[in-house]
């Protein structure tokens, strides 16, 4: 099965891809896998017992697999170890799971994450908090944790202050910051762990993702107590991150009060073919603040789509590329 696996592992890097889904039904295995190229099919045959053996080198209760799971590995290949989630679910007529590659993400330095170097400038100033919440925002794959690790290693390297992360699971590994791995089996879930982290005098914290209300009000709680926090967020744009979060139960009174800044990204393969485009759309203070007594940002401001456009006419990205966005 090794075979197989590092056969797997060749798709993956060349399609730069960040997740590998499969489905198995009815004794047959499709795969495909999710790139900045939007979803694609893998063709050519892999065995249907290359699902079974990720599931049991990810450690899954192999006698319980009615219940949704989760687990991870090590693999090491041409001398890297590189590390993965599976998560697993079955329902009546098939099997589905997503393998995710947890270190296969690109670290990069601010003045690499946009094309506008007024965007760049603006992260720079982010940077600068002292307290509040900054949410990145995005649908799977759009880039959110490559953007928040360049502003934290700028942070933690560049204002001597001391940073915590707290992350399910940790997808880039830094040696500028403290970074601190949900476990739910050990009873280490995101509300225990703030507890842990806010005993360890941090200047800033970092929640990996919000996905619940739970998490989302601990986040609010977080903020409200003077720290300077980060997160992410899957939305399809600035306007839907607030929503969303309304919607976690958080009370708009609290949110208005810490919400310092918010952005929504999107990424894709550059027109030349050579690298990665990431597409902004920002939100600052004031517009936030606008948003909040009028339900709507400044007439001036330019949602993610308007970004979209706008880099489809610098010739940073195709028309095809931008018309995946099913949106746009």
């Amino acid at each position: 099965m090794e075979d197989y696996l590092e056969k797997l592992l060749k798709l993956i890097f060349k399609n730069h891809a960040t997740d590998v889904h499969f489905i198995l039904k009815e004794e047959k295995l499709e795969i495909s896998l999710r790139t900045s190229m939007g979803i694609i099919n893998v063709k050519g045959k892999f065995p249907v017992a290359l699902f079974h053996y990720l599931k049991y080198i990810s450690n899954l209760d192999l006698g319980n697999e009615g219940k949704a799971q989760s687990g991870n590995f090590t693999y090491t290949w041409n001398r890297t170890s590189y590390f993965f989630r599976f998560s697993y679910l079955k329902t009546l007529h098939i099997q589905t799971a997503v393998l995710r590659v947890l270190n296969n993400h690109q670290s990069l330095k601010i003045d690499s994450l946009s094309k506008d170097k007024k965007q760049n400038q603006i992260f720079y100033n982010w940077c600068h908090f002292r307290s509040g919440l900054t949410i990145i925002s995005g649908p799977t794959g759009s880039g959110k944790t490559t953007t928040l690790n360049a502003i934290l290693e700028n942070i933690s390297q560049g204002n001597k202050l001391k940073v915590i992360s707290l992350e399910d699971p940790i997808e880039i590994q830094s040696d500028t910051y403290l970074q601190l791995q949900i476990n739910e089996k050990m009873n280490f879930d995101y509300e225990e762990g703030i507890k842990q982290l806010l005993r360890h005098d941090p200047d800033v914290i970092m929640i990996g993702e919000v996905r619940d209300q739970k998490t989302a009000q601990s986040l609010i709680r977080c903020a409200l107590s003077g720290h300077m926090v980060f997160t992410t967020l899957h939305a399809k744009s600035c306007r839907e991150a607030i929503l969303r979060l309304l919607d976690f139960g958080v009370r708009e009174n609290d949110l208005r009060e810490v919400l310092t800044a918010l952005t929504n990204q999107r990424i894709f393969a550059s027109k030349n073919g050579k690298g990665r485009v990431c597409v902004y759309e920002i939100a600052q203070r004031e517009e936030i603040k606008q948003y909040f007594e009028r339900g709507t940002f400044f007439e001036k401001h330019e949602n993610i789509f308007d970004e979209i456009h706008k880099s489809v006419e610098k010739g940073y990205i195709s028309k095809a590329q931008a018309q995946q966005d099913i949106s746009f």
